[in-house]
């Protein structure tokens, strides 16, 4: 018997791809191929097996508490490079507008115009990065982590409960928190690691030229992602 004798009438391989894209679960692709002709089954992909689910592997409270305690360090520090960088701001505003006006009266105009220039520049920086409402949003954040770190450690036991809503409420806070600066979080990575005397896996490694950028941006290297240390 020949190839178009074998076929089944309206049955074409363009026609077996559409009908085997239309089927979906398991039992429809069985049946259906078990019902194609032979030269077509090949055409219909085997069925899928499901994945078995991934378990989550739960923190303990001692991990916990160490990702709150970085969490506190990290936004305390965020808080007190915007707040410093605010009243350097401010600093500069009042003494070069003074000093403009002075060099007004005093007729020194091309002094005058560095000094407003200076007192524009300031303001601009000031309005376009928004320092004080920035610090304020640092400072609510690290608030609402030592609000959490207090009740981990004046809890009086650590069951599963417990720490399930521990950690839930800690990636809550941790939804309304712009923490993307990495380098700056591995530095208080390590300092909540040094202060607990943890070993020389807990660390990350630092480079000089990533901390002098810290506050600002995450330079490269960035690897490894993780500490040997599981936190």
């Amino acid at each position: 018997m020949s190839m178009e004798s074998a076929e089944a009438p309206g049955f074409r391989p363009v026609q077996s791809r559409a009908f085997a894209a239309a089927v979906s679960s398991s039992d429809e692709v069985r049946e259906a191929r078990a019902c194609a002709p032979l030269e077509m089954r090949e055409t219909i992909p085997a069925p899928a097996v499901p994945a078995a689910p991934r378990e989550r592997t739960a923190p303990t409270a001692d991990e916990i508490d160490f990702g709150v305690h970085v969490s506190m360090r990290y936004h305390a520090r965020r808080r007190a490079w915007l707040d410093r960088y605010h009243r350097a701001m401010i600093l500069v505003i009042t003494v070069c507008a003074s000093g403009g006006v002075a060099a007004i009266f005093g007729g020194l105009l091309a002094e005058a115009e560095c000094l407003a220039a200076a007192v524009a520049a300031a303001g601009a920086l000031e309005f376009g990065f928004s320092f004080p409402e920035k610090a304020r949003l640092e400072d609510a954040l690290y608030r609402r982590f030592t609000a959490l770190a207090v009740e981990i450690a004046s809890a009086q036991s650590s069951g599963a409960d417990e720490i399930g809503r521990w950690d839930a409420q800690r990636l809550l806070i941790g939804a309304d928190a712009d923490d993307g600066l990495e380098v700056l979080r591995r530095l208080c990575h390590n300092l909540e690691a040094e202060a607990r005397g943890l070993g020389g896996d807990a660390f990350y490694p630092v480079w000089p030229w990533q901390r002098l950028a810290a506050e600002l941006v995450s330079l490269p290297p960035l690897r490894p992602l993780k500490p040997l240390w599981r936190w």
